[in-house]
């Protein structure tokens, strides 16, 4: 049995939702099982080599555990849609498919997931960061692209467009709400936090870290996206 959940067993339904005083010690051992069973969880989406199944099942596993530990949430079984799908992707080794991992028949083309929004979101505010450190828009653009093309994002691994990058850019830009993905992960990226850390590196750093970023993200999202060497390193 997982320490997380003999913790879980002992203290579920101990935590009220507005924690007091007398409820941290539990509350923050409760988040350290938290944060360590996600940290397993990120290896095993990484390393396991399944399309990061198991990394998703070992994460869901560790947030509806940390769910039963406040009161109010177990009382009203909050944590169990997310134990279903837990259980329904831990079927699949199993050979059964659940009514909630099938896919829904649609007459139209489905909308983007989130997954991609997110991606689009990044992709802009990778340019922005680029942008900021004096590189024209075009550079800016085009220094994506070949990143992405690298990383196998295009169609079936193909190239990624300069013109497919101030797509995505214009995308972003007019849901000027603020209201989807990939405009909350632009934003993200440059809040008054993330733009201070970048202004402080030099040039040439930011320019590297702004690109590397990116291609953590999409590494993170598609875990077995390997990275190809680029044609002519720079020297």
């Amino acid at each position: 049995m997982k320490p997380s959940w003999e913790f879980v067993a002992q203290h579920a339904g101990s935590l009220p939702e507005a924690g007091v005083e007398d409820d941290l010690d539990t509350l923050n051992a409760g988040l350290r099982f938290l944060f360590d069973d996600l940290r397993s969880a990120q290896r095993l989406y990484q390393e396991q080599g399944d399309s990061g199944r198991a990394g998703a099942c070992a994460a869901l596993g560790a947030v509806w555990r940390f769910l039963m530990l406040f009161r109010g949430p177990l009382a009203e079984t909050l944590h169990v849609p997310i134990l279903n799908l837990h259980a329904s992707l831990q079927a699949l080794d199993n050979g059964l498919v659940e009514p909630i991992l099938k896919p829904v028949p649609r007459s139209s083309r489905a909308p983007a997931s989130d997954a991609r929004a997110a991606l689009k979101g990044c992709v802009a505010g990778t340019v922005q960061r680029l942008l900021r450190t004096g590189l024209s828009q075009q550079d800016a653009n085009l220094a994506v692209a070949k990143r992405l093309t690298r990383l196998g994002v295009g169609r079936s691994g193909g190239e990624v467009t300069v013109n497919t990058v101030r797509h995505w850019c214009r995308e972003v830009a007019t849901d000027v709400g603020r209201h989807g993905t990939a405009a909350a992960m632009y934003d993200s990226m440059l809040s008054p936090a993330e733009v201070d850390r970048f202004s402080a590196l030099p040039l040439d750093q930011a320019r590297s870290r702004a690109l590397d970023s990116l291609a953590g993200f999409v590494q993170a999202i598609s875990p077995r996206a390997v990275e190809k060497k680029p044609d002519n390193p720079p020297t």
